[in-house]
């Protein structure tokens, strides 16, 4: 007669050999699973400003920017809140208007929005900015928001007469807000 021991240590053997690998992988599969994996590199944002005008530039060298880009001051609003220039000029092969936006104190400029009132052109234009800029971290219908870690910011937004797309540097973003609550 066969000892019953050996009998159920050869059977377990088998059952190991045939069974234990898949548990150890599942087992490790699990563990892995509770790492912490690196954290994610986000992009900057692929601006730092809108055509020749970058953030944080004085009002100075904003109106030295627009005139070879073809725009014409017709408002100079710098000494009052909102703290901005206007000027008129072509974005899509269509006439915008431009309106330059600086902090209150030390009147860097932290924001540009451009302003369309050919509702036409609301695709070409979304379009574009999807192309330079992949797709929106948030949409809506007539709403699209482009936002970065670095609280950059890109919106274009459609109202029943025009749309505009406003670009927003995030550290001069951040710098104007805090001049805002010093005011």
């Amino acid at each position: 007669m066969k000892d019953p021991i050996e009998e159920l240590t050869k059977a377990l053997v088998v059952v190991g050999k045939r069974f234990l690998p898949p548990i150890y992988l599942v087992i490790l599969v699990g563990l892995l699973g509770c790492a912490s994996l690196p954290p994610a590199v986000e992009k900057a944002p692929p601006f730092n400003g809108f055509m020749g005008a970058r953030w944080g530039i004085t009002i100075e060298e904003a109106k030295k920017v627009m005139d070879p880009e073809g725009k014409k001051l017709f408002l100079d609003g710098t000494d009052r809140s909102p703290y901005a220039l206007y000027a008129s000029g072509s974005y899509l092969d269509s006439p915008a208007i431009f309106s330059y936006f600086f902090t209150p104190r030390s009147k860097k400029l932290y924001r540009i929005d451009v302003t369309l009132k050919d509702l036409r052109l609301y695709e070409k234009g979304k379009n574009d900015l999807i192309e330079k800029l992949g797709p929106p971290f948030y949409s809506q219908p007539g709403v699209d928001h482009w936002s970065y870690s670095d609280k950059s910011l890109v919106i274009l937004q459609k109202e029943p007469d025009y749309f505009q797309i406003s670009y927003s540097g995030g550290e001069m973003l951040k710098l104007n807000h805090q001049e805002m609550g010093q005011i």
